[in-house]
């Protein structure tokens, strides 16, 4: 049993496996994140299947259904820097992503972007002050008198 799947699964091609897609993990790839307001960070196909080989990334904008792509080359194993950068991308907005190589096709990935405000929307001013920092300043204000009035008196009876 175990000689025939040997035999069938020498006679399968791995074409038919797909390019894995999927975003960098923080768990298993030790990056604090992958996605970002304007970008996110794709795992690199396998460099041992498809280094040196140029791989099309295309991507679609859900909503508008803008399509782009983005050619690069897989580097050869050892690869320094196991992602790609999909950069230049909306605020906020979902995206439909796939791998294509000459026979290849990976599944299809959808996620979204980070959503985040415009900061000069972000209100950081105080109103008024508190009741902690008005006790403070009157604090440091009868402080700073009274040692102003001992540095007087030194000086006057001193001399």
């Amino acid at each position: 049993m175990l000689a025939v799947l040997f035999i069938l699964g020498a006679l399968c091609p791995l074409n038919f496996a797909g390019i894995p897609i999927s975003l960098l993990s923080p768990e298993a790839d030790g990056v604090l994140a992958s996605k970002f307001t304007n970008s996110f960070l794709l795992k690199l196909p396998d460099c041992s299947t498809y280094g040196n080989k140029t791989v099309e990334l295309l991507y679609t904008e859900l909503g508008t259904n803008i399509n782009k792509t983005e050619n690069f080359t897989v580097p050869s194993c050892p690869v320094s820097q196991p992602w790609f950068l999909l950069k230049d991308l909306k605020n906020g907005t979902t995206y439909n992503m796939k791998y294509k190589t000459e026979n290849d096709t990976s599944t299809v990935l959808t996620d979204t972007t980070t959503n985040v405000i415009d900061y000069q929307l972000i209100d950081s001013g105080l109103p008024a002050r508190s009741g902690a920092m008005v006790v403070i300043t009157v604090i440091l204000s009868l402080t700073m008198a009274i040692l102003l009035v001992g540095l007087f008196i030194t000086v006057f009876f001193s001399g």
